[in-house]
């Protein structure tokens, strides 16, 4: 065979294959579409029978193990559970456990494989939130696969397991970053029950470790929960750990207590920038106009973070933007700068304008520098 030939050939066989791919996938993608469309039709039918089943309290539309096992079942299932709430809620699971429906979810879940199947049944047990379920989910907060534990922690916290909670907050310190990730934010749907768990889980683990710790410190904070504010200043007094400073800076300042003035005014001369920075964020949370003053002299402050986030924090407390207004004109140019920026960012810059036109020259400063004079 010539070489001629040989590249006719090559090209033939590469196009035929090609041919061949892309036939397949257009079978494929029809053969799905059709089957989606089947399922959401069955979905739309089981809606109507669970919906009749909680309209009519003798409806006799029968709910069959097969069913119960179809997989537009449970998507219906979801759905139903999602669009009501009080007496429905309960009628609901009197359905759903009369038909036998969780029992068998929790059988997939107990299963060796397939994942598809355990994973689904995993999703349905955390979407209807049934407490006969919760034993399962307990159990399967150690599952080996990390999406299985997230949503075996997202059912406990949708029917407020309590019990589940020191279970979850212990797990921190082995979890992968995305899994402690999702289980804080079941934490924070616990609320205030959260608050000890998460104090004792970080009195004893802070000192050797940071992210867990860390995680829950800043989970504290979402919480919101006051009582988490002394604890956390003494957490903060005798951590040597950065990570875990920052996070309870952090917190201190998403709760927003008086109590933390001290700590956070004593911070802001910290000899570390990524603490003077925080500390000036947190009391921003804060809102206390007496902080103004010692605020403002870290606009002159050797790191450009610190300024940034100093400005910044001055914009948002009562009475800021006027001193950042007298800042414009700071003999220090990285102070004026830090100003003019956070002006800008709070909208001001506009403001400056607008009255500049109606010759109104009190923030005349801030058009000024912005054009490069002063």
């Amino acid at each position: 065979m010539s070489p001629d030939q040989l590249i006719k050939m090559t090209v033939l066989v590469v196009f035929s294959v090609n041919a061949v791919l892309a036939a397949v996938l257009i079978l494929l993608k029809v053969v799905h579409r059709r089957r989606m469309r089947r399922h959401n039709l069955r979905r739309q039918r089981y809606l109507g029978v669970l919906s009749r089943h909680l309209s009519f309290e003798n409806c006799t539309d029968p709910i069959t193990e097969s069913m119960a096992e179809d997989p537009a079942f449970l998507d219906a299932l979801i759905d139903m559970r999602s669009a009501i709430t009080g007496d429905e809620v309960s009628t609901l699971r009197t359905i759903v456990n009369r038909h036998g429906v969780i029992d068998r979810q929790i059988s997939h879940l107990d299963s060796s494989f397939p994942l598809g199947r355990r994973l689904r049944a995993a999703v349905a047990l955390a979407e209807i939130g049934d407490e006969t379920a919760a034993g399962a989910l307990m159990r399967h907060l150690e599952d080996r696969e990390p999406e299985i534990r997230i949503q075996c922690g997202r059912g406990l916290g949708r029917i407020q397991w309590t019990p589940a909670i020191d279970q979850i907050v212990w797990r921190f310190s082995a979890e992968i970053p995305w899994v402690r990730a999702r289980f804080s934010d079941t934490l924070t749907g616990f609320g205030p029950k959260a608050t000890w768990p998460l104090l004792a889980y970080i009195r004893i683990n802070h000192k050797h470790e940071s992210k867990g710790p860390a995680l829950a410190i800043r989970t504290l904070g979402q919480i919101q929960d006051h009582q988490a504010v002394g604890p956390l200043l003494e957490i903060l007094e005798e951590a040597d750990d950065l990570e875990i400073e920052i996070a309870a800076i952090e917190a201190l300042g998403e709760l927003g207590s008086p109590q933390a003035l001290p700590k956070l005014h004593v911070l802001l001369d910290s000899t570390r920038w990524e603490l003077r920075a925080r500390a000036a964020t947190a009391l921003a949370g804060l809102g206390d106009p007496s902080t103004i003053p010692h605020m403002t002299t870290l606009l002159r402050d050797e790191n450009w973070w610190v300024r940034r986030s100093s400005a910044a924090a001055i914009a948002r407390i009562p009475g800021g933007v006027a001193t950042l207004y007298e800042a414009l004109d700071d003999e220090d140019p990285f102070a004026a700068d830090a100003a003019a920026e956070a002006l800008t960012d709070v909208g001001e810059l506009v403001t400056a304008r607008r009255r500049a036109e109606t010759q109104e020259t009190a923030e005349e400063p801030l058009l000024a520098h912005m054009s490069g004079g002063k």
